[in-house]
Parts: structure tokens; C-alpha cells; sequence
């Protein structure tokens, strides 16, 4: 009789499986809508793009050679050109990849106000019709200046927390990123 009473106190019920999955569903209804999920996408996309940025400058100093980054509007993209012998313009062995900016990210800066400069990109250098800035192989930067990300709901929307700020620093080819809160731009990276 007592080997019968430990087998059926082994394991759960059905009744206490229902509760867990009852309380689990009550906290995810309630608790996951708070989450700010396109704070989260547009901030990994703006240190994403300012790691390629940075992978771009360290390659230019690598390779003693010009890299390319080719801002595709279109595409929502970034591309980076290893201009091999510094004519700007591709080659067949020279090397083109392109990164996304991410789900939903998309260059501009929603209703946010400007931050140092106006225009979703201040380049004006273009390469294959796209605009530009090169980094040169003492890691400086062909031009000051910089771009603006946000989510794709925040260009139809109120949504400023969402605008993002990428700089570059001519002279030493820095970049700088900044995050608009609402009311004012404030230094991230």
C-alpha cells in the first residue's frame, strides 16, 4: 500500500499544469505589451551600423587603402567598398557587402528636430548614384557629417524617442552616436 501512495504523488496534475500555464499566459498579456520593442530595434541597428562603421575605418587602416561605406536609401542598407586602388569605383576583385539596418529601421529622423545637420544624410560624395563617405588608410574620413536613423512607425507618427544620430569625426574618423528622448539629443556612444 505505501509503494501505491508514492507513485501517485509523483508528478503533477492535470488541474496544476492549467494553473501554471494560466499564470504564465496572465503575465505575458499584461507584462510584454509595456516592452518598448522598437527602442530595442532601433537600438541594435544603431550600434550595429556604428560597428560596421568602425569595421570600415579599421579596415582602411589595415589594408592601407580606401573603404568605401555607400549609404543605399533604398535598400535600407549600408554598403562597404574595399576601393583596393583608391579610384573609386568597383573593380572586379575588389570586395562589395552590403548590411541591412535592420526590421523596421529605415534612414531619416521621423518628426525628431535636427541634431548638427539637416537631411536624412549630410554626404554629398556619391559613388554608383548612392551617397558616400570614404575612409582613408591614416583612419581619417573623407567629410564631417552624419545620418539619422528611425523605425518605419515613427516616419507616420509622434514617435521621436525613435530617431537616432550617427557621426562621424573627420579628422579621426570617430563615430558618435546620440538618441533623441523627446526633448533633446543626448551623447550614447
Amino acid at each position: 500500500m505505501n509503494d501505491r501512495r508514492r507513485l501517485s504523488r509523483a508528478g503533477f496534475t492535470l488541474i496544476e499544469i492549467l494553473m501554471v500555464i494560466v499564470m504564465i499566459a496572465l503575465i505575458a498579456r499584461f507584462g510584454l505589451p509595456k516592452l518598448n520593442w522598437s527602442a530595442y530595434r532601433v537600438n541594435g541597428a544603431v550600434r550595429s551600423v556604428a560597428g560596421v562603421l568602425e569595421r570600415a575605418e579599421r579596415m582602411a587602416i589595415t589594408n592601407q587603402s580606401n573603404v568605401n561605406v555607400l549609404f543605399d536609401v533604398t535598400n535600407n542598407a549600408i554598403k562597404i567598398h574595399e576601393d583596393l586602388n583608391n579610384d573609386n569605383t568597383v573593380q572586379a576583385n575588389e570586395r562589395v557587402r552590403s548590411y541591412p539596418l535592420g526590421e523596421g529601421i529605415v534612414y531619416g529622423q521621423g518628426g525628431a528636430p535636427t541634431h548638427v545637420y539637416t537631411g536624412p544624410i549630410s554626404f554629398t560624395r556619391q559613388q554608383s548614384g548612392m551617397l558616400e563617405l570614404i575612409f582613408r588608410r591614416d583612419g581619417s574620413a573623407s567629410a564631417n557629417g552624419g545620418f539619422y536613423i528611425t523605425t518605419t512607425t515613427a516616419l507616420n507618427s509622434t514617435r521621436l524617442q525613435d530617431a537616432r544620430s550617427i557621426e562621424v569625426n573627420q579628422a579621426t574618423g570617430r563615430v558618435s552616436w546620440y538618441q533623441y528622448n523627446g526633448s533633446q539629443w543626448i551623447k550614447k556612444f
